[in-house]
């Protein structure tokens, strides 16, 4: 009698854990669920992997010299709050703000077209209080890229950024960093991903090469805060 009690219960028990164990791979599944679908609802998008540092923005050896029309620049679209428009009006620059990332090496792309800027979309939207970063071309082997000239501007000249909204945000320089040694990039590199005086701040960087090897130059990086 005693031996088929015990066998009873450890029926009993084996049960119990089992229905235990489906109760709580339930409520796990529903969790993980819930929270995706929550992070869809609020961004419209999967959670975002966590970011790699920028520890190197390399310059294309070969980008496209094509123009894009005025109709595809006029048409061009994006969500309604990242940057869609780069102008620099003291440098007569109107350009497309594309979406790259950093690769798992922490090399920062560049536009594959000396017209286009691309906006870092590790960083911040505009109007969000945190830092974004844009990169541009400086040249090809026979034409200026969009950056050619970004060592030129000064303290006070003024960039706006306009975002698929149309809402635009304009931001002051506020400095200007030109490297000539290719060793210490990684200090303005690092620098560019920050905020100035605790403020929303706009980096703009871009390699400089030589005309004839493309080998590293300068590296120019400049930093301007939100203009209130």
């Amino acid at each position: 009698m005693a031996l088929k009690i015990n066998r009873t219960t450890q029926r009993v028990i084996k049960g119990i854990g089992i229905v235990l164990l489906i109760a709580i791979i339930a409520v796990i599944l529903k969790i993980l669920a819930w929270e995706d679908n929550y992070y869809k609802t609020k961004t419209g998008e999967e959670r975002a992997i966590a970011d790699v540092p920028i520890t190197q923005i390399v310059s294309a050896i070969n980008p496209s010299e094509k123009q894009p029309s005025k109709d595809d620049v006029d048409k061009y679209q994006v969500q309604k709050e990242e940057p869609r428009y780069l102008d620099i009006k003291r440098l007569d620059i109107h350009a497309r703000a594309l979406i790259s990332e950093v690769d798992t090496n922490g090399i920062l792309a560049v536009p594959d077209n000396i017209y286009d800027v691309n906006w870092y979309s590790g960083s911040s939207e505009p109007g969000h209080n945190g830092y974004i970063i844009f990169s541009g071309i400086h040249s090809s082997n026979d034409k200026k890229g969009v950056f050619a000239d970004l060592d030129s501007l000064e303290q006070g000249d003024e960039i706006t950024v306009e975002n698929g909204s149309g809402e635009k945000f304009t931001y002051q320089v506020k400095e200007v960093n030109i490297i000539s040694d290719q060793k210490d990039s990684d200090t303005v590199l690092a620098k560019m991903q920050t905020r100035l005086d605790d403020k929303e701040t706009l980096s703009l960087v871009t390699v400089k090469t030589n005309d004839d090897n493309r080998q590293f130059e300068s590296l120019v990086m400049l930093r301007a805060t939100l203009k209130k």
